[in-house]
């Protein structure tokens, strides 16, 4: 069955952070309960809260902000979703990758660990010792998927706690842009894949858009084929 789902957290106080980032602070402003006219609220929260994309100056001063890329640059058409079942600090190599898709013809590669299990029951499990996407794995994608704009993971980070000097080579290995031939490859994180989703046949991405911001929260919609 072929339906349009959205593949992305609500932001709530409940919310897992990466380690140090501040956690959500929704405060209610005016209220028609209190006798106002209408009801506003004022939010606090890390612009890598939930589910959300790291765009070039993430990890490079030089790299372009996520407000400065195109809204056809955030439209995917032929998405790569595969299963690569990982525990807790397990990278992801590169035989993981090559050994689970069928061809390289896509723009962006979705990865199903399994370990948003855990977002909910787990949230310390969830934040300190999430599966990564290794450097070697990184360089090995930038290398042999060419044509790839976008990559996204079911967990906090594509990179780890545990081990966050591989988390920061693998970002920058990713963002790296290249010129106009080689762009840089954006970083889907906290994606929310159920199992019963087999096949993602088309993505949008659509990030809140703040100037000058190097990544930001996002809303990611998906034509899915499901399991019946």
């Amino acid at each position: 069955m072929t339906m349009y789902k959205r593949l992305s957290y609500d932001i709530s106080k409940r919310t897992p952070v990466y380690p140090g980032d501040v956690p959500v602070v929704i405060r209610s402003g005016k209220s028609i309960k209190r006798g106002d006219s209408c009801n506003t609220f004022s939010l606090a929260f890390s612009n890598h809260i939930g589910t959300h994309v790291d765009a070039p100056k993430h990890f490079w001063n030089s790299g372009r902000s996520i407000n400065e890329f195109s809204p056809d640059e955030l439209v995917f058409d032929r998405p790569c979703l595969i299963d690569c079942r990982k525990g807790p600090g397990e990278a992801i190599e590169a035989v993981d990758i090559s050994r689970s898709i069928r061809s390289r013809d896509f723009d962006i590669l979705l990865i199903r660990t399994g370990f948003m299990r855990h977002r909910e029951k787990n949230a310390r499990l969830y934040r300190y010792k999430n599966p990564y996407l290794s450097p070697d794995a990184a360089k090995w994608i930038r290398s042999e998927i060419p044509g790839l704009r976008a990559i996204g993971i079911d967990c906090i980070s594509i990179g780890s706690f545990s081990d966050r000097a591989a988390g920061k080579l693998t970002h920058r290995t990713l963002l790296k842009e290249s010129g106009p031939e080689r762009s840089a490859i954006l970083i889907v994180e906290d994606i929310n894949i159920p199992r019963e989703v087999k096949a993602v046949r088309k993505l949008i991405i659509a990030p809140v858009f703040i100037d000058g911001v190097d990544s930001a929260p996002c809303t990611i919609i998906g034509e899915v084929r499901e399991r019946i």
